[in-house]
């Protein structure tokens, strides 16, 4: 059975997530591979035209979105929120044409994000999306602003529609478009 939006205040989202209680934050990407953190590529210096190449050995071999529910629903988890995309820009799920900087285009050939909502439901604990509005990857984070916030609409569109810390603060992040 499909779910119903409503239409609800940001206040309401709010209260109905801090309700829920405790919850299981899952950060995973290329990063992994490298066991230094998420930002490794900003705090490290790794090199702008290496890092994305990891996506080449990128696996995801360890990812059990079934393991990871479970684990969670276990430890009497509420919810699981999955980092869909962090700051390097690679997207763990399939971003259908907008680039191939995700999932389904490495070596893991999988859409993470469709297991690990998948994984939710069958296991029935509540599921959360996280996705930067940052972008180290996309070129036009850095040139074309008023094309990368489109870029980031799409993007969010994309996960909103098939899966159910601010930066550059002196730039106007189109909120009201981004949350519409």
């Amino acid at each position: 059975m499909a779910a119903t939006i409503t239409a609800m205040t940001a206040d309401d989202r709010i209260a109905q997530f801090t309700r829920r209680g405790f919850g299981l934050f899952v950060h995973y990407g290329l990063y992994s591979l490298i066991g230094q953190g998420e930002w490794v590529w900003r705090h490290r210096r790794r090199d702008d035209h290496d890092y994305p190449q990891l996506m080449r050995s990128f696996s995801a071999d360890d990812f059990d979105a079934d393991a990871i529910c479970a684990t969670a629903a276990d430890a009497g988890c509420r919810y699981v929120c999955l980092t869909t995309r962090h700051h390097e820009g690679f997207s763990l799920y399939d971003t259908r044409g907008l680039n191939e900087y995700d999932a389904p285009h490495s070596a893991a050939k999988r859409d993470l994000v469709a297991e690990f909502s998948e994984a939710c439901e069958r296991h029935g604990i509540g599921k959360y999306f996280y996705h930067t509005t940052l972008d180290w990857w996309h070129p036009d984070f850095d040139s074309d602003w008023d094309a990368y916030q489109q870029y980031l609409r799409d993007s969010v569109a994309v996960l909103c529609r098939n899966y159910g810390t601010w930066s550059k603060r002196d730039r106007d992040w189109q909120e009201d478009a981004l949350y519409t």
